[in-house]
């Protein structure tokens, strides 16, 4: 979330109007909108001591980015895709086959 944002939705949580959260924070109306268009880029410091004159706590979360696929998987899966999809043919059923192995082992249960 950039700071614009931040700022935009400090404004919106306080209700408050533009004027009056500019000079409870200390800054100029006109810097206020600066920071809400994106034009300039307020300090930290700053948005904080725009929260907390809007009443509002400012709370910072950290989180480890996800990590990209490795650009080589990302070929051999592109490259996969190239090739016609196999049709599915039938399942095979292989439950007969299990229970003549677990005979032979003679580990086959009673009620098989």
């Amino acid at each position: 979330m950039n700071a614009a944002r931040v700022v935009r939705r400090i404004l919106e949580e306080s209700g408050m109007a533009k004027s009056r959260l500019a000079a409870e924070a200390g800054v100029s109306r006109s810097q206020l909108d600066r920071y809400l268009s994106g034009r300039t880029q307020p300090a930290f410091e700053q948005v904080a001591r725009l929260a907390r004159a809007a009443g509002l706590d400012l709370d910072v979360h950290l989180r480890p980015q996800p990590k990209p696929f490795p650009e080589d998987l990302l070929l051999v899966l592109e490259f996969g895709e190239t090739f016609a999809a196999k049709p599915a043919g039938p399942l095979v059923n292989l439950g007969p086959v299990w229970r003549e192995a677990a005979r032979r082992r003679g580990t086959l249960p009673a009620h098989a």
